[in-house]
This record gives C-alpha cells, sequence and structure tokens, in this order.
C-alpha cells in the first residue's frame, strides 16, 4: 500500500485486526519495512504497520538532504493517513531515532516506545565515523561498505551460520542507494543530539540493548534508561548490532510481555 505524503510516497503493510491497538515499527538504516517479519506471528492481537522509511526499500527517495524532522514528520503523516490517533512504537537503531523524535515532538499520538539497539545522540568520534562513511559512498558506492556493515549488524557467528537475517539484510544493503545512504547520515550527523531532552519523554518505554554492540557503547544504553523515567532495559547477547535478526525468539518473547504489561495498565 501507499501513503502519499506529499512531496513523496511512503509504502506500507497492515496486518491484524482492525480494532486492535496499533503498533508502528521503524526499521533500521539500509533495510525496508521486512526487518519486522518475524514478529508479526506473536502479535496477532495487534494492527501492525511496517513501513519503508524514505530512501529504502519501496519508498520514494526525496531530494535531500533530510533532517530527523523529516522523518519523524513522515511517520505520523503516515498514522494520520491511516487516521490513526494513537499507537505503539517500536524502532531499531534508525528507527529508535525516529521513535525519539516521535516521543519528543508528539508524544501525544504514542502509547509506548521501543528503542532497540540505538542512541540519544553521538560523540564527534561516532559523527566522524558516519562523514567517513559517506565519503567513501561518495567516492565508491555503497557496495564499499557491505562487508564492513555486515561484521558490524552481527556476530562471527551467526555471519558463519548465515542465518535468515544476515542474508536479509544483505540483500537489503544491495538495494540500498548511494543518495539515500548521504540523505540519512546527514540527518543522524546533524540532529542527532538528544541526550539532555530524553528525560522529557514521559512515555511506557522498553530499551532493548546488546553489551557487545560495536555502533552502540553500553553507556549509552543505560543512558537512556537513567534518562527516561520509568523504563526498562532488557538485553539481548550474545549480538551486535541488529540483535533483534539475531535472536528473533527473545526479542519477541521481552516485546510481549511490555506490551502485554501496558494494556493492563
Amino acid at each position: 500500500m501507499i501513503c502519499d505524503v506529499g512531496t513523496h510516497k511512503l509504502a506500507y503493510e497492515i496486518s491484524g485486526p482492525l480494532k486492535a491497538p496499533s503498533l508502528l515499527f521503524g526499521h533500521c538504516f539500509a533495510s525496508n519495512r521486512h526487518f519486522f517479519d518475524s514478529q508479526l506471528p506473536v502479535l496477532t492481537d495487534y494492527r501492525t504497520i511496517r513501513y519503508d522509511t524514505r530512501g529504502h526499500g519501496e519508498s520514494d527517495t526525496p531530494s535531500g538532504p533530510y533532517r530527523m524532522d523529516d522523518l519523524g514528520n513522515d511517520a505520523v503523516a503516515l498514522l494520520d493517513h491511516l487516521q490513526v490517533q494513537k499507537t505503539h512504537y517500536v524502532g531499531v537503531s534508525m528507527g529508535g531515532m525516529i521513535g525519539q523524535n516521535i516521543a519528543l515532538r508528539f508524544p501525544e499520538r504514542l502509547l509506548s516506545l521501543g528503542l532497540v539497539n540505538t542512541i540519544s545522540s553521538y560523540d564527534e568520534t561516532g559523527r566522524q565515523v558516519w562523514r567517513d562513511w559517506v565519503a567513501k559512498v561518495r567516492r565508491y558506492g555503497t557496495k564499499i561498505m557491505h562487508d564492513d556493515l555486515m561484521e558490524r549488524w552481527f556476530t562471527p557467528e551467526a555471519l558463519r551460520r548465515q542465518i535468515p537475517g544476515v542474508e536479509y539484510m544483505s540483500e537489503a544493503y544491495r538495494a540500498f542507494p548511494d543518495t539515500a545512504f548521504e540523505y540519512i547520515a546527514h540527518a543522524i550527523i546533524t540532529d542527532l543530539q538528544y541526550s539532555n531532552r530524553i528525560s522529557d519523554i514521559k512515555i511506557p518505554t522498553l530499551i532493548v540493548a546488546s553489551p557487545n554492540d560495536p555502533g552502540i557503547p553500553r553507556k549509552a544504553s543505560e543512558l537512556l534508561n537513567e534518562r527516561i523515567n520509568g523504563s526498562k532495559l532488557e538485553w539481548l547477547s550474545p549480538a551486535h548490532h541488529l540483535a533483534t535478526l539475531e535472536h528473533p525468539e527473545a526479542f519477541n518473547t521481552m516485546l510481549s510481555k511490555f506490551l502485554a504489561k501496558q494494556s493492563q495498565d
């Protein structure tokens, strides 16, 4: 299905009962809405909404560079299109960054928030990593980063076994446009400065992290937990950055328990 947000179109899919509570998923950088296919079988009591972030999957890649507010606005525009007033939201990595943006700017639209393998702010070292990646992609195209990112996203054991998530991400990344890489990176480098604001998030929040994530320091996950009042921090291990693809069953259990608690409260 397609949502026209004016300057571009977003591709999305909906599953589950029409009148069930809504759950919006935000996928990671360089993937697409199918990142969450493994969650659908255990979330049949929810109306799940999966969409391709601009520049990803079957969504358009409007001219950039982008800002984090653009990405947050897209998600809210999709909710408006679907006439969804309030939703649960779960985002992985980039999707978690978008989730923080929504929670800070449109808190009235969220029932709860799931932040998975994500960060509230990069320090200068982290921003420089992104700048270096962009420089490589400008010169050689996204293909130059494939192997490095796969090693960042998955443990050596997952790569050796070629688990389904590895195959999925490899294919998704190879389809990722060079321009989208740079446009999204600009938003992250320029706007991801939420550490001093996340204490304003008052929504029930689940934080899922991996202690050995090469891209998200353990202290960054602990900071989210410390500053978002009442949040719950869960660890997935052994895993690298895309822990939910390495341990889908364990993640499903964590998420199901968290969502069930929200319906009870």
